[in-house]
């Protein structure tokens, strides 16, 4: 209820995560669009902020991941997400968010699109990987950005890929949780595993 940037970041990113995590179909959609509209009202407030950029991103992409990848590339928020992932990069090179995001920004549509990924969106694998290792390079130690990672690599689908992803997943199944959000991470290291 703050009227405060800090506040309206906090609300967004929390829903965001709360969706991804705990819900699924229309709750899910549901939330992550209030999470759009709150983080929208963030980027408003202060449009040099760069978590706020990355919390429109952040809502928009767990949409977009939810409704299918090729649906929201249809709709137009492949463009929107790379505004604002650019946008925040642009601010702080160093916000590991930002850089997790635009590299599974890369790989999602690459996954999705192949070898038109460049063609219609600019999207490389290997831009993901650039946008990965500059991440694991700024918090490398964490469960959460080892996992995001790791499944951003797997969807790249090459050799090399999928043996650095394995690589991340095992050395986070060593990090002790430090909170909750841990914890679900490590749930889906076991099943993203068990995937690879």
């Amino acid at each position: 209820k703050l009227n405060s940037i800090e506040s309206k970041i906090f609300s967004a990113r929390t829903l965001a995560t709360y969706g991804h995590f705990l819900l699924k179909g229309d709750e899910a959609i549901e939330v992550f669009m209030k999470a759009r509209v709150i983080a929208e009202e963030a980027v408003e407030m202060d449009s040099n902020n760069d978590e706020a950029h990355v919390e429109a991103a952040h809502s928009m992409g767990r949409y977009s991941q939810l409704i299918g990848v090729v649906t929201a590339l249809k709709e137009g928020f492949a463009e929107r997400i790379a505004f604002h992932l650019d946008t925040a990069i642009t601010i702080n090179p160093k916000n590991v968010n930002a850089q997790i995001a635009k590299g599974s920004w890369n790989a999602e549509i690459v996954d999705k699109a192949g070898f038109m990924a460049n063609i219609l969106y600019g999207a490389t694998s290997d831009q993901a990987r650039d946008h990965y290792n500059k991440a694991l390079d700024l918090k490398g130690n964490e469960i959460g950005v080892l996992y995001e990672v790791a499944y951003g690599l797997s969807l790249l689908g090459k050799k090399k890929d999928v043996v650095m992803a394995k690589g991340l997943l095992i050395l986070a199944l060593e990090i002790e949780p430090k909170n909750y959000l841990d914890s679900l991470y490590l749930n889906k290291i076991d099943t993203l595993l068990e995937g690879l």
